[in-house]
């Protein structure tokens, strides 16, 4: 199975919220890339990163977070990490 599926398989498990902060990161991922690429000029790293701006503000990732206070203390609590029980 090819990366893009196995990505795809995995989204798919997630919930809708999920979902989009996982898109969230891809499209990062996609603006980093274009960040190292050496034949990619000032102008068309712009556009790019417009564009990626512009597909994240459409999947609004954040919209469910009635309250960024509580969601960012929730978000810092400290948690077991896998495969590392007390």
């Amino acid at each position: 199975m090819n990366y893009p599926a196995l990505i795809a398989e995995h989204a798919n498990h997630l919930p809708p919220a999920d979902q989009k902060e996982a898109l969230g990161f891809i499209l990062f991922l996609e603006q980093r890339a274009g960040k190292v690429s050496p034949d990619i000029d000032e102008e068309e790293r712009g556009r790019r990163l417009a564009e990626a701006l512009r597909k994240l503000q459409e999947a609004k990732p954040f919209a469910e977070i009635t309250d960024p206070v509580a969601w960012q203390r929730e978000i810092r609590q400290d948690r077991p990490l896998p495969g590392r029980e007390d």
